[in-house]
């Protein structure tokens, strides 16, 4: 789950798409508990993604943002979340104080040598990490603020929740070993399943609205690199030399604003690259899915975010840090977002349109099987008799333990899952899988080995997922309604 929340909260990150808000015009785009809230007012929480990744604040990212069903809802909601946890904070009075924003810096690995704070990681931070990105300490102390509130306000909303005995027996089953029989199905013929015209036109007219070609943008940029000499630096020295790179791209980066890019690279003796047209995630996987040639340039991922935020008002952009290189940008062309055609919608959603139909013809199949075997078992017969009489194979695990195969992966999540939901002697429904699916039995449960010191250990620890989970429940709960009650009202598009 938290490589899942990680890789989310960093996509994030690289995908925020401004124009989603922009739209909605440059001033006043909405209200919240009664106040205007303005473009700014998004775009500075939005700036604090990055950071908050780099210092480690999974939490707030996570809890305010992650569970979204995509990259840029997840972002529109950690937005909102956040003005409603800055709000509640203030309500509740359960703000941070100074000294305790300052004690949480000096705790964080990033800033510690030998589990101290280290003032030397701690200014490296802010000049190599901060100052070439326009941030100061006032956003590094704006993050762990929001962090604390976070705390605060899930300390006081889960206060009620408790755990008790019962709940964590049931969990304890995690570490019992089950005797698990499986009869897995194929999918059905793929060879004989199409996808008709008429099928793909109701597809098309249903959903011409969503069916978009995203916006894409091409820039000229110049690159800032350390000297081929500078390359082994490590330590104090590199970060002194990259402070010179950034000094040198902020000059360019000014000059070229007030003149031309071209000739002000020409200048500097700077070379002028030109980068193929990218989308918002810097890459061309949209057009590589039409057989277009995708984009090699490895760089654009760093530079897209960045190029997304450009006009013809600011063409050139300030310094971009990508690890030891620097670049200053500047817009070339827009290819707007447009209506998807017919032939480019046949190209992506014909292939996905006919694995759902074999996917559900499989299942329908399947479950017709299930049912027949079910009816057998319940009859008398075994699991393997009935499953056999369905023309099926069925595979014994014997002394499975769902916690060390969670780990090993030897059998599905979902069987690892529902598993745990059986007592003996019942068997699953249909399990879909990606080669077809399967049907289980659960045969045997063995009691918990786990006894003495170890069995109070995993007690405390399941204990502590449990209340965890609990918390995260009524954290979300309390979200919804605090969400509802900051009444969020977006401005017309025609205002």
């Amino acid at each position: 789950m938290l490589i899942v929340a990680v890789l989310t909260i960093i996509a994030f990150a690289w995908l925020y798409n401004p124009a989603e808000l922009n739209k909605l015009g440059s001033n006043h785009i909405a209200t919240i508990y009664g106040r205007n809230l303005a473009q700014a007012d998004i775009d500075r929480e939005v700036r604090k993604y990055s950071l908050a990744l780099e210092l480690g604040q999974l939490q707030l990212l996570s809890d305010l943002g992650g569970a979204a069903a995509n990259e840029q809802q997840g972002l529109e909601e950690f937005v909102w979340n956040l003005q409603v946890l800055q709000h509640q904070a203030k309500v509740l009075g359960v703000e941070p104080t100074t000294a305790q924003i300052s004690e949480v810096i000096k705790s964080l690995p990033v800033f510690q040598t030998a589990g101290q704070f280290d003032f030397a990681k701690y200014g490296a931070f802010v000049q190599s990490r901060l100052g070439p990105r326009g941030f100061t300490e006032e956003q590094l102390e704006s993050v762990i603020r929001d962090s604390l509130r976070l705390e605060r306000i899930k300390t006081v909303v889960s206060a009620p929740v408790a755990v008790n005995d019962a709940e964590v027996t049931e969990a304890l089953r995690i570490y019992q070993k089950m005797d698990l029989e499986i009869a897995r199905f194929s999918a059905v013929d793929a060879a004989g399943v199409t996808v008709s015209e008429d099928e793909l036109h109701k597809f098309f007219d249903e959903n011409k609205a969503s069916l978009l070609s995203p916006e894409t943008r091409s820039v000229k940029y110049v690159e800032f690199t350390l000297p081929a000499d500078q390359t082994s630096l490590t330590g104090k020295e590199k970060v002194e030399a990259l402070n010179k790179i950034a000094e040198s791209a902020a000059n360019f980066a000014e000059k070229a604003t007030s003149a031309s890019f071209d000739s002000t690279a020409q200048a500097a003796g700077l070379t002028v690259k030109s980068s193929p047209q990218f989308d918002r995630a810097g890459n061309a996987q949209f057009s590589a899915q039409l057989n277009q040639t995708p984009t090699e340039n490895g760089d654009l991922p760093a530079l897209a975010p960045t190029a997304f935020l450009l006009g013809k008002d600011a063409p050139v952009s300030d310094v971009i840090q990508a690890g030891d290189k620097f670049f200053v940008l500047h817009i070339g062309e827009i290819t707007p977002e447009r209506p998807m055609t017919f032939e480019e919608v046949r190209v992506l959603e014909e292939p996905r349109l006919k694995a759902q139909k074999v996917a559900q013809a499989t299942r329908e199949k399947a479950n017709q099987s299930v049912a027949k075997i079910r009816e057998a078992v319940s009859a008398g017969r075994s699991f393997a008799e009935a499953a056999k009489a369905e023309g099926l194979i069925v595979e014994t695990v014997a002394g499975f333990e769902p916690a060390t195969q969670a780990q090993e992966q030897k059998v599905p999540i979902e069987v690892i899952r529902l598993s745990l939901l059986l007592e003996p002697a019942q068997m699953s429904g249909f399990v879909p899988s990606a080669d077809g699916g399967l049907v289980f039995f659960l045969s045997a449960r063995a009691p918990l080995a786990l006894a003495g010191d170890e069995l109070t250990k995993q007690k405390e620890s399941i204990s502590q997922d449990v209340l965890e989970g609990k918390r995260r429940i009524l954290f979300n709960t309390w979200l919804s309604a605090a969400r509802d009650a900051a009444n969020i009202t977006m401005v017309s598009r025609n205002q």
